[in-house]
């Protein structure tokens, strides 16, 4: 991996993690999301919101502490859904 790639990575693991623990904290506040088509609300939004929060924590903190297994996670994050 060149340098200009792990840097594009790092970026994005600091933007989608920030994006995951904002629609997480979002979620569990409003007790209502909205995902994959489908309406969430009362605890099951607030569970889908701490699964987001969870997650983008994950990244985010691979990004900032350079922790190898939690970017192996993250690669693992991105590619799943291609």
């Amino acid at each position: 991996m060149t340098s200009a790639e792990a840097k594009f990575l790092d970026w994005a693991f600091l933007i989608l993690g920030v994006i995951l623990v904002f629609g997480g904290w979002r979620a569990i506040q409003k007790r209502r999301t909205k995902a994959e088509g489908r309406e969430y609300e009362g605890k099951a939004a607030a569970r889908l919101g701490w699964l987001w929060l969870i997650l983008g924590l994950l990244l985010f903190l691979a990004a900032l502490f350079d922790i190898a297994i939690l970017k192996s996670f993250g690669k693992l994050f991105l590619e799943s859904a291609s």
